[in-house]
């Protein structure tokens, strides 16, 4: 018990891990308050927006779109025997939706994934001044 004790009073600064969370958030509140990114008007923030979303719609419909054909060449294909047991099936509208509905779902997804990893935002907010780095 007097081990910690001891130890705690040799520190020299006991408010430093304080100070030092203090200084981080005085940096942190610097960059995002000074940023070089301009601000937008809600009318320009809406119209981006909506343009986020369209690109997201269409790269999600061109990915269900695939997910289908993926689907449909499967039971065309016949792999597995499935078109045999689509043919077979007493109401086969059940089972065509259980092979198409997970695969539009799946390719849908991810191509709306790899449209949210590539917006264009870095390009967008580019700074005016990146080529003048090299003249100087």
């Amino acid at each position: 018990m007097l081990v910690p004790i001891v130890e705690m009073a040799r520190l020299t600064d006991p408010l430093k891990p304080i100070k030092r969370w203090a200084g981080r958030q005085r940096k942190r509140d610097f960059i995002l308050l000074n940023s070089r990114k301009p601000r937008m008007s809600p009318e320009a923030a809406r119209r981006d927006h909506q343009d986020m979303l369209r690109l997201m719609a269409l790269n999600a419909l061109g990915g269900a779109l695939i997910g289908i054909f993926v689907g449909a060449s499967l039971l065309l294909l016949d792999i597995g025997g499935l078109l045999g047991l689509l043919r077979r099936a007493s109401n086969p509208v059940l089972p065509l939706m259980l092979v198409m509905v997970p695969f539009a779902s799946l390719f849908a997804a991810a191509a709306a994934a790899s449209a949210i990893l590539t917006l264009p935002y870095k390009r967008k907010f580019r700074d005016d001044d990146d080529g003048d780095r090299d003249e100087g």
